[in-house]
This record gives structure tokens, C-alpha cells and sequence, in this order.
């Protein structure tokens, strides 16, 4: 397996904002944000091949840890960490760490506009994963990278979501850098208030991830690349 298929498999991995929509995905942009004074906490396990990323080949399993920060009803500061092979079985360099930023430009008017999400990904300048352009794995991808999101519910119930009228949401939009410069998006849909799809297309490669809300604040989800399994948690808190 090429290493980007490790981008897209650990892209399909986190779960949306608290907005009940299926499938947000690690590092690419959508249009969905943690509401003010939020704080969304997420565990990723990815059972890998032999796949490289900065820190050498991967030939057991990658961890990932996510905080999504609420600061404001418009702004959303991320971090994200990596480590190969799990916590304890690489040295103190071993990872990669990303900061991300997302500011909500236009809000969205049902019957009317989309929402416009502008931000960057790798803020500091971090040595984070390869990239499609730069897959080097002894050095990866630290260029700050802008884009720009909309997203519109094509699709709204009466209500809670039914398998008769789904909740459905469209994400598109353009980045450059690590990004690679080009279109990507997606359709989140949400059968129930507890079952969810989501497919989306990001460097130039698609992901698919169905989600299971067990609790209020709690998603679980499970997906495939190419073959790969991938497992997630996320749970949501409120200050």
C-alpha cells in the first residue's frame, strides 16, 4: 500500500462536530464547526500495512489524538497528534503534530446561502504527513495550507432524520498545499438521529464511514479505504 492511501484512510477517521452529520475527515476541511464554548476530544486506531510517513514505515497500527476547540460561534482551533506503531513502542520524535484554524465567513440561510468556512491547515509550519506533492517520507509536508469550504443541508426534515427523509449535507471546496491544490468534498447523510453515512473525495481519492451515535455527545464510526479497516471515537464537552 502507497502512502497515500495511509492520507486517505486516516482522512476518513473523525467524526463530525456536534452537529449530528456522519463523517467528518482528519485534515480535510468541511463545513462543519464545534459550536462556541465546545471542546471535541477524538481517539483513532488504523490497522496499517507497511506504509511510510515521516518516522519511517508503519508495518503494525497508527494511534491519533484530536482536540476541535469552539473558541468562538465562528472560530475553531484544532490540534492533532500522530504517533506510529502506538504510544509506547516509538521514540520521543515519533509523531507529528498539526495546529488548524477555521473561521465561519457567512453563515449558513436554509432556502437561500451556503455556509463559507475560510481557514488553514498546519498553522506553526509543523513537519506533518507527506502530502501527494511532497511524499518524501523522511521529511513530509510543513507548508501552511489555506482553503475555503462551503456546505449547504440539501435536505432537511420536519424534525429528527428518518430513513423515509434523511438529514443530507453537501461539502465543497479548495485547498492548496497539502491540500494539493485542487476540489474536494463531499455528502454526509444521517438516516436517524443515531445511524449515519458519509462519502466524501479528497485527494483525488474517496472515503467512506458510517457512524453510530450510542449516547447524546458520544460517535462511534467504522470505515474502509482501499480495503483498510478504521475505527474511531469522538465525545463532545461543554463548558
Amino acid at each position: 500500500m502507497q502512502f497515500k492511501h495511509l492520507v486517505v484512510a486516516l482522512l476518513v477517521l473523525a467524526v463530525s462536530a456536534p452537529l449530528a452529520l456522519a463523517g467528518d475527515v482528519v485534515a480535510m476541511p468541511t463545513g462543519n464547526s464545534v459550536p462556541a464554548k465546545t471542546v471535541q476530544v477524538n481517539y483513532i486506531y488504523w490497522n496499517t500495512d507497511a506504509i511510510n510517513t515521516p518516522v519511517g514505515k508503519v508495518r503494525d497500527f497508527i494511534n491519533i489524538g484530536e482536540v476541535f476547540v469552539g473558541v468562538t460561534d465562528r472560530l475553531e482551533i484544532d490540534y492533532l497528534y500522530a504517533a506510529p506503531q502506538g504510544w509506547d513502542k516509538v521514540s520521543d520524535n515519533s509523531f507529528v503534530n498539526e495546529v488548524n484554524a477555521y473561521y465561519t465567513v457567512v453563515k449558513e440561510a436554509p432556502g437561500r446561502h451556503p455556509q463559507l468556512i475560510l481557514g488553514a491547515t498546519n498553522l506553526t509550519g509543523a513537519d506533518w504527513l507527506p502530502s501527494l506533492q511532497r511524499p518524501n517520507p523522511d521529511g513530509g509536508d510543513d507548508r501552511v495550507s489555506p482553503f475555503a469550504v462551503a456546505s449547504y443541508n440539501i435536505q432537511t426534515p420536519n424534525g429528527a432524520p428518518n430513513w423515509d427523509k434523511p438529514l443530507v449535507r453537501a461539502h465543497l471546496g479548495f485547498g492548496t498545499g497539502w491540500h494539493d491544490n485542487a476540489f474536494f468534498g463531499g455528502v454526509q447523510t444521517m438516516f436517524t438521529p443515531k445511524i449515519g453515512l458519509a462519502v466524501f473525495n479528497y485527494q483525488r481519492y474517496p472515503a467512506y464511514l458510517v457512524a453510530y451515535m450510542p449516547i447524546p455527545g458520544m460517535e462511534l464510526n467504522a470505515g474502509y479505504d482501499h480495503g483498510a479497516p478504521l475505527a474511531h471515537v469522538s465525545y463532545n464537552l461543554h463548558w
